[in-house]
């Protein structure tokens, strides 16, 4: 009897170190992305205005979110062009915008070496007004949430309804867009069906526009609400997935509409969406 209990007290101190040691080496990892929120610029703070005077009522507009001052973090990094959030998960984080599309996979606020890279845009989007915003962010793997990880949930429409909206915030405004798509992707230019979404940074006009959402809708898992409308800025999200190799997520967005709800719309599922010739079958 002692000799067990000698052995399950040498268990217990096993065990014990080894979560010590697993907890240790998830520390730093864990304090680099508390740090890296807590860079969350502020929210501006409105000078008094003077009484009100009776106006003509205006259209009905969605309630607009509070502006955030970015004057710290682009006195830290002047690539830093928004913010984006999603409320009740883990993505809340500075976007930014480098020369190519390379620096910021392994570059983080400050430009240092980070496996993880940083969320970052196109750098061929004009991130002011153009009618595209494509973001990249890093999928760290199944169950992780750094960086844009907890997006490939999206796969899920039940996960679309608890998270339908997206916050994305930038020196000039700041605005909740509605997700209304998640398709699937090859990133290998040699595979026969590879479509380089990429090229279309911006639209030339609205035709243009419509073209390439009807591209997308047809490869969509799922739909939601009336989808996109030609003449609305489109934002896709875009980051690896794991069900064969060199395969991208997107997660499409538009913006929220006047006098619109922000939760989720209806659900369309795509019975049999274009996926890549490679994708599994099972």
């Amino acid at each position: 009897m002692r000799q067990f209990l000698l052995l399950a007290g040498a268990m217990a101190v096993g065990l014990a170190a080894a979560c010590l040691a697993a907890g240790a080496m998830m520390l730093p990892g864990w304090m680099q992305e508390q740090a890296l929120r807590n860079r969350r610029p502020p929210a501006v703070v409105a000078a008094p205005s003077a009484e009100p005077q009776p106006v003509a009522a205006p259209e009905p507009t969605p309630t607009p979110l509070p502006l955030m001052d970015f004057t710290g973090l682009l006195a830290r990094n002047p690539d830093v062009v928004g913010w984006i959030t999603i409320d009740d998960t883990p993505v809340d984080y500075p976007v930014l915008q480098g020369r190519d599309n390379a620096f910021y996979l392994r570059h983080g606020l400050d430009k240092e070496y980070d496996n993880e890279g940083i969320p970052f845009a196109d750098y061929e989007c004009d991130v002011q007004n153009g009618r595209h915003l494509i973001l990249y962010g890093h999928n760290m793997g199944e169950g992780k949430t750094q960086r844009f990880s907890s997006l490939q949930n999206y796969r899920d429409p039940d996960y679309y309804a608890s998270h339908p909206v997206i916050r994305y915030h930038t020196p000039g405004e700041s605005l909740l867009y509605k997700v209304v798509g998640v398709c699937a992707l090859t990133a290998r230019t040699e595979d026969p069906d590879y479509f380089a979404f990429n090229e279309y940074a911006d639209f030339g006009d609205d035709d243009a526009e419509h073209a390439y959402l009807g591209e997308m809708s047809r490869r969509c898992f799922y739909t939601t609400g009336d989808f996109v409308r030609p003449d609305e800025r489109l934002l896709t999200l875009c980051l690896c997935t794991y069900e064969m190799a060199d395969a991208r997520l997107l997660v499409m967005a538009r913006p929220l509409r006047a006098g619109e709800s922000p939760d989720a719309d209806p659900v369309t599922i795509n019975e049999s969406p274009l996926l890549p010739v490679r994708w599994p079958t099972c």
